[in-house]
């Protein structure tokens, strides 16, 4: 059969049908999939790096409260940390350092009844044991810079918090 010149018998395909994959392309996914689950799979399971930068990033928010509600309120916030303990808290009076008694005067957590107090995962500490306030200006009363640094294993920096001394702004 032929028309306008060209033969039809050249362009038929071929009725052969291939089921499944070659050998190559199952030895190339489960090759991938090896190494993805290598990469993937540790940090899913090791969740110290994730905790110990939402450790740093909580105590930075709280500060930050403290700043504003200092600010708001025209009245000293007094933040107490315990190095040793590695607990944070917040009251309107300075009370002990370990943070076992709000002083009758608790700061509260926004919209909750509950002292704002914070607690260091495990491996996570403070570098310090600074106990300072804000004013009603949102100034700091120690009259310096405040460098509060988190570590994670007792050596590894997760970060350092710097709290102005003149304005109180915390980042």
């Amino acid at each position: 059969m032929q028309s306008q010149g060209i033969s039809l018998r050249h362009f038929q395909i071929s009725q052969t049908q291939s089921h499944g994959f070659t050998m190559v392309e199952l030895i190339l996914v489960i090759l991938l999939f090896g190494i993805l689950s290598a990469i993937a799979i540790p940090k899913f399971t090791a969740k110290t790096d994730f905790d110990a930068r939402g450790f740093y990033d909580q105590t930075q928010s709280m500060l930050r409260f403290a700043h504003k509600t200092a600010i708001a309120q025209r009245r000293p916030v007094w933040v107490q940390i315990s190095q040793a303990a590695g607990i944070m808290c917040l009251t309107y009076v300075q009370v002990n350092v370990n943070c076992q008694s709000d002083g009758g005067a608790p700061v509260y957590a926004s919209g909750e009844s509950n002292w704002y107090v914070q607690t260091a995962p495990t491996d996570l500490r403070f570098g310090s044991s600074p106990n300072f306030s804000f004013d009603a200006l949102g100034r700091i009363s120690t009259g310096t810079t405040i460098n509060l640094s988190i570590f994670q294993n007792s050596s590894t920096l997760v970060g350092t918090i710097i709290i102005e001394a003149e304005t109180g702004y915390v980042h």
